[in-house]
């Protein structure tokens, strides 16, 4: 059995989550406690209530990275070790931190600075995203052509071979989706976003991020964290610039997906509140096992279900 851990990124926040793991796990409640010293958030305050904040770019970055940190100590003596770890875009930090190349403080601290000033940059370069099921390769390629004539769209985030999400000005993503629905593409589906993430409209953003990316300590790392943007392991010399870009540029979760394959992966254990990546990996590789833990319950079901197929898990 060769695992991956997969961390969620922006979008799987949910009003409660992580509360059951905080009144039920130690090492859980411990590294969430912590991460809200570090953030200056009080975080079981913003996710286990109907705080509205959460909804908001600036908070829900820092407190998915924390969750999903605080949930990778929590299995750690549970689970068997990772062969790598691969994060969602903002997954990534969490990922990094799990893996070794950022300590925690540095982590949630680039988190923080990275939600504040992508929600600026939505402010000022305001823009749309909408995601796509099921479409041709052409039929993308053909619609951001048409989209373009009313403005920028692009194609964000290549999530599996049958999603991919648009991301750009309002006009340009609306044109397309448009033309997407008029030549049969049943599943257009608009996101509740207001910014264009992972393209030049984040390019504000982007620049003002770069100092605390140049200023920060990476390390090497203990297990392999896979870039969206390279489709490769992060490595410490490039892991500031590579960061960088994935502001602006496209992420490929599919193709991290197949190559962690390729090279032997074939358990992925889903950390997040959600089963957001858990579907993404099966529309990719639907022989692959996979689970989610969100809480005790999904934890204690995933120790006994990889109990039965491959005896103790350490």
């Amino acid at each position: 059995m060769q695992v991956a851990y997969l961390f969620s990124g922006q979008g799987a926040e949910r009003t409660g989550m992580g509360a059951a793991f905080y009144q039920q796990n130690a090492q859980f409640k411990q590294a969430f406690d912590q991460a809200s010293q570090i953030l200056g958030i009080d975080l079981p305050q913003l996710c286990f209530t109907a705080d509205q904040r959460l909804q908001t770019t600036a908070y829900a970055q820092p407190a998915l990275v924390a969750l999903n940190w605080a949930i990778y100590q929590a299995v750690q003596a549970e689970l068997p070790p990772a062969q790598a770890l691969l994060g969602l875009s903002l997954g990534e930090y969490g990922a990094l931190i799990a893996g070794g190349q950022l300590s925690v403080v540095n982590g949630l601290t680039l988190v923080k600075a990275r939600g504040r000033l992508m929600a600026q940059a939505c402010q000022t370069n305001p823009g749309a995203m909408a995601v796509v099921l099921k479409a041709r390769a052409e039929q993308i390629e053909a619609a951001c052509v048409v989209g373009q004539q009313s403005g920028l769209v692009a194609v964000a985030n290549y999530n599996s071979p049958q999603q991919v999400v648009l991301s750009g000005t309002t006009a340009g993503v609306t044109a397309a989706s448009n033309y997407l629905r008029e030549h049969g593409v049943k599943r257009v589906l608009p996101l509740a976003v207001s910014g264009a993430f992972h393209t030049p409209l984040m390019q504000s953003a982007a620049t003002a991020f770069k100092p605390y990316l140049t200023q920060s300590r990476f390390a090497t790392g203990t297990v392999p964290v896979w870039s969206n943007t390279t489709v490769a392991p992060f490595t410490a010399t490039k892991l500031a610039a590579t960061l960088n870009r994935q502001m602006v540029q496209p992420t490929h979760f599919a193709a991290c997906v197949t190559e962690l394959s390729n090279q032997g992966i074939d358990t992925f254990i889903e950390l997040g509140p959600a089963q957001v990546l858990s579907r993404l990996v099966k529309q990719t590789l639907p022989t692959a096992k996979i689970y989610q833990i969100a809480d005790p319950q999904t934890l204690a079901v995933t120790v006994t279900e990889l109990e039965v197929a491959h005896g103790s898990n350490r």
